[in-house]
Parts: C-alpha cells; sequence; structure tokens
C-alpha cells in the first residue's frame, strides 16, 4: 500500500463510519419515537379517560330549586364602555364630536383610516366661526354593540358610522334618533371568501359562483361555510336577511323561506362569534367559504392566496350618522369633520388600505325596516339549530381567588346569561376547585331545570385550588354519556376560569382527549389572560373571551345567544 494514500483513505474510511453512526442514531431515535406514540383509538382514548377519572373526586350537589327571573336587565349588563371600548382618538377642542365607528375603520394599521383622519384633522387647529377649537374623537365598537348602547341610552355619542345601513335601520326601529348626514364615508363590500378548489366544482356544477349559487350549494349539502354572528356583526346581518330574500323575494319570513333557512343552517357547523374565528377556520380547512368585508380579504395573504371574493348584498357604505340632537358647534364640527373625511387626501389614503374597491356587482336595493330586521333576527334566533339540539356543560371555576365581586358576577353572568337558552337544549352545570362538583346533571332546559340551574348557581361557594383540568374531563365524560340519550345533539362545552390550573391533570392529558371527542370548549379567562384557555377553546374551532368584572355578564350573554 502507498503510504502517501494511507492518511486520506483512513479520513475516508472514518468519515463514512461517522456518517452510518449518525444515520444509525437518527433512526434509532426516530423508532423510539415511534414506538412511544401509540395510535389514538376510541380504546385507548376511552381508557385514558377511564383511569383519569378513577382519581379524580367527585361531589354529586343536592339539587335545589332558585327564583327563574325573566325581568329584561340588558342595559344593565353593558360593560363600562371606557374599559371595554377605550377611545382610539381622543380630541381635546373646545368642541369635540365622538364617533362610534367599527374596527375596520378604527382599528389599528390596515384597519386604522379613520383613526388617521381623525388625528389629522385635530392637527390642523380648526376653528367655528365663534373661535372655537374643534376636534375629533374616535372609539371603536362593533355595529351590534354601538346600537346597544345608543338604543339603550347607556352612551350616547355625537356620530355612528356602522358598516352599512341596516343597523342604522336597527338602531331607529329601537328608538334611536339618528339622521344620516352622509350616505358613504369610505366603500366597501360585503362578501364570501370561497377556497378556489370549492369554487371550481361550483363552477362546473351550478355555471358560475354567486352568491345564490354559494347559498344553494350549502342548503343542498355540497358546501360548509360560515357567517358571523348578526346581532354584533353588519356582515353576518347582512349575510342572513339577502339569504332569506333569495328563499323568497316576496316574503322573507315565509314558511317556505323558514325551511330552506333550516336546510342552510345544517351546512354551517358554526356561527362564528367573531371574524378572526370564522378565517382561523377556514385556513385550518374546516370551513370552505366565509363572509367577509373586501378590504379585510385584501389586507390577508392567507385569503387572497387561496380564495376567491365574491360580493353579495347590501352596500357596506359604512354611512355617517348624527345621534341625538346636536347643538350649533357640535354640527358645525361634524361637518367640517365630515368634509375633510370626503376630501381627495383621506380618500385616496382609504384605497390605499383596500376601501372603494372597484368593481361592477350590482348591490342589493330593496327596501328593508327596522322591524323587518328584526324579525330576521329572531327568527336566526329561533331557528339557527335547524332543529338540533345542544348539550351543553357550564363548567365554573369556585377556587379561592374568585371569592368576593368575582363569584358574585360570575353568577349573575351565568344567571342573566341562560336567559338566551332555548327550552329545547340540554344543560348542567359543574364547578370545580380542588375537587369537582356535579352542581346540576344534565337535562333539558325546560323551566324546572331553569329553576334548578339558578338554584345550583346561587349556592356556590369559593374556597380551595385550581383542578381545571379535572373538571373538564369529568365534563367530557358528562356530556358523552349524556348524547348516548340524544346522538344527535351538538355538543359544547363553557368553561370559565379566573387562573391557571394548579392542582390535579395537566393540560396535555385534557387536550388530547378533547381533540379527539370533538367537542368545542368555550372559555372565559375571567380577569386573566389565560393562554392555556386559548389554546383549549382553538382545538375544535371554539372562542376564548377576555372578561372582566365589569364586561363577563354581556360577553356571556351574547356568546349562550350566539351558540345556544
Amino acid at each position: 500500500m502507498n503510504k502517501s494514500k494511507s492518511p486520506v483513505i483512513i479520513a475516508v474510511i472514518g468519515a463514512l463510519v461517522t456518517m452510518i453512526l449518525i444515520i444509525v442514531v437518527i433512526n434509532s431515535n426516530s423508532s423510539k419515537k415511534e414506538g412511544k406514540k401509540a395510535p389514538v383509538t376510541q380504546k385507548n382514548v376511552t381508557q385514558t379517560l377511564e383511569d383519569c377519572l378513577k382519581s379524580i373526586k367527585v361531589t354529586n350537589a343536592e339539587k335545589v330549586k332558585g327564583t327563574v327571573d325573566y325581568s329584561d336587565k340588558s342595559a344593565a349588563n353593558l360593560p363600562n364602555i371606557n374599559t371595554k371600548y377605550p377611545l382610539t382618538v381622543e380630541g381635546t377642542g373646545d368642541v369635540d364630536i365622538e364617533i362610534f365607528s367599527t374596527s375596520e375603520k378604527a382599528g389599528k394599521n390596515n384597519n386604522g383610516w379613520l383613526n388617521e383622519v381623525a388625528e389629522e384633522f385635530n392637527k390642523q387647529g380648526n376653528r367655528l366661526s365663534n373661535g372655537k377649537s374643534m376636534s375629533v374623537s374616535v372609539r371603536s365598537i362593533a355595529s351590534g354593540a354601538s346600537c346597544d348602547y345608543i338604543t339603550n341610552n347607556v352612551y350616547i355619542p355625537q356620530a355612528y358610522t356602522p358598516s352599512n345601513e341596516l343597523f342604522g335601520e336597527l338602531a331607529v326601529e329601537n328608538g334611536a334618533k339618528l339622521k344620516l348626514e352622509a350616505e358613504s364615508l369610505v366603500s366597501n363590500v360585503a362578501g364570501i371568501a370561497i377556497s378556489r378548489t370549492a369554487a371550481s366544482t361550483l363552477k362546473s356544477k351550478y355555471g358560475n359562483v354567486s352568491f345564490e349559487t354559494i347559498v344553494d350549494a350549502v342548503v343542498s349539502g355540497e358546501l360548509q361555510m360560515g357567517y358571523t354572528y348578526p346581532y354584533t356583526s353588519a356582515t353576518g346581518l347582512n349575510f342572513l336577511v339577502n339569504a332569506l330574500q333569495h328563499f323568497d323575494g316576496s316574503d322573507m319570513l315565509s314558511s317556505a323561506a323558514i325551511e330552506k333557512f333550516q336546510q342552510l343552517q345544517k351546512g354551517i357547523p358554526f356561527v362564528c362569534y367573531t371574524t378572526d374565528q370564522m378565517v382561523n377556520a377556514m385556513q385550518s380547512g374546516t370551513l370552505q367559504a366565509g363572509v367577509v368585508e373586501y378590504q379585510a380579504y385584501t389586507n390577508s395573504p392567507v385569503l387572497k392566496g387561496g380564495y376567491d371574493f365574491v360580493p353579495f348584498g347590501y352596500k357596506h357604505s359604512n354611512p355617517l350618522y348624527s345621534v341625538g340632537e346636536l347643538t350649533p358647534d357640535q354640527q358645525q364640527t361634524l361637518s367640517a369633520f365630515l368634509n375633510y373625511a370626503l376630501s381627495d387626501g383621506p380618500q385616496a389614503h382609504a384605497k390605499e388600505y383596500g376601501f372603494d374597491p372597484d368593481n361592477s356587482f350590482s348591490y342589493n336595493t330593496s327596501k328593508l325596516n327596522g322591524s323587518d330586521i328584526i324579525s330576521a333576527q329572531r327568527l336566526w334566533k329561533e331557528e339557527k339549530d335547524s332543529g338540533t339540539p345542544t348539550v351543553a356543560l357550564f363548567i365554573a371555576d369556585v377556587s379561592g381567588s374568585m371569592g368576593g365581586d368575582p363569584l358574585a358576577r360570575l353568577k349573575e353572568s351565568l344567571l342573566q346569561a341562560s336567559k338566551n337558552i332555548k327550552p329545547d337544549n340540554y344543560v348542567g352545570l359543574l364547578s370545580y376547585s380542588d375537587n369537582v362538583s356535579l352542581e346540576l346533571p344534565i337535562s333539558q332546559f325546560t323551566l324546572e331545570q331553569q329553576s334548578y340551574f339558578a338554584g345550583a348557581v346561587e349556592r356556590m361557594r369559593t374556597g380551595g385550588n385550581t383542578a381545571t383540568y379535572d373538571a373538564l374531563l369529568v365534563g367530557v365524560d358528562l356530556i358523552n354519556q349524556y348524547k348516548q340519550t340524544v346522538p344527535d345533539a351538538k355538543a359544547m362545552i363553557f368553561l370559565l376560569s379566573d387562573g391557571q390550573c394548579n392542582e390535579g391533570y395537566d393540560y396535555k392529558t385534557a387536550a388530547d382527549i378533547v381533540d379527539y371527542y370533538g367537542i368545542p370548549i368555550y372559555t372565559i379567562g375571567y380577569n386573566e389572560d389565560i393562554e392555556s384557555l386559548k389554546d383549549l377553546s382553538s382545538i375544535n374551532e371554539a372562542v376564548y373571551i377576555d372578561a372582566d368584572n365589569d364586561d363577563v355578564v354581556y360577553e356571556l350573554a351574547a356568546l349562550f345567544n350566539a351558540q345556544m
């Protein structure tokens, strides 16, 4: 052998041996990982749940009847507006106009057009003819929530700009004094974002992809889509009334329209509490289509990259109303601001943010008054489940940190929100601290069950640690057992907690079981932003709500109304 080549050969052999060893180690580790991951089966999950339940102490509380309160306290339950919906722009002029605005105009970044216009207006140092300085304040708040504050006389701004005129008509019908100052502050379009794969399939069958063909495809079970809560979302309300008009153009509340609407709802896995929830469901593949405004669609790389935008319904022209009786100074200030907002500079800036889309879509021009809209919302509430009942379990954290005002507000929120539960649904209640207490077994929400529910809520007391996932595992088991009685029912759990779990089983154990059974877990982080609860809600397309003492009653009422 040539000695000069020996070091090279040895080096090559060494390198080969090293590579082989690395590959062996990788394959060995991979095999170990695969070996540890047993296939998920009904038997595995059931056995795991059974094993967990054996170590969880559950107390069965005695059923006690309470008083069912039917009074309407919706106005009193509205949260403090400055805490829940702080000003996004605060004017400091001698005469200041406050405007309620939707979030796509008064949010952040590409959604902050109206904020920027108001700030620029305020910087100009404009003055009235009498020398007083003018300014504008902006408050970002959903169309429906704005309507609630105004019509209940809880908080009255000087101006209101919902996404479309539907909520303006609704507010007037409910007693608000509105004057239309401008039909359009900035242009937008409501639409359905539909995956390009689903759009191609629809085009092959129906010849085109339109609002009507999409709705027909959902009715016939060929497409699953989502839309937003029509009590607070202008886009969701727009979809609702246009679907009903499509079903019967002469009477959107006819028996034929109602029958079609029930069929439609069977193709709607859930009505989304927020637009974010719907977009997340679309990204995960749960939904093939969902309602969205064009400005949000064009600013979303995910939607623009994989979905077509199909416009529909009434104009989202963002009308501007004055509210109540403005003083001459206030009216002059509002007019000055409106003239500035409609000038070339601000309008060109709006286009940069995706407003004022260039399309030839023919909008719905049929007139809807406020009473029609209220009737459509009531129909939605009564028929949204398409005859399918819901089995729901409420799980309440009564650990020591919930003592005092938090528990009082929790009780109030459950009692007030339960008024939104239809009697054909099935409801039960768990509470937990160190251990778990079955306060009320699941049963149909008849008047008697409502009375037992009220009694169970009233007797809850606080103390101990926070065994959140113990309670959740017990809840999953109760839901699964009761589903055998009503197998076609939808199942859901509402979990309210004010802190991280510090007792019992961990998140991973509970999450795997929740994931397998597919039960949506709606979570409420009470006086605390809790990441684990957010993660829990994301498993099966539910929502997480960050609530506090001030707004928990309002938030739960809206959530129950949307889902129950």
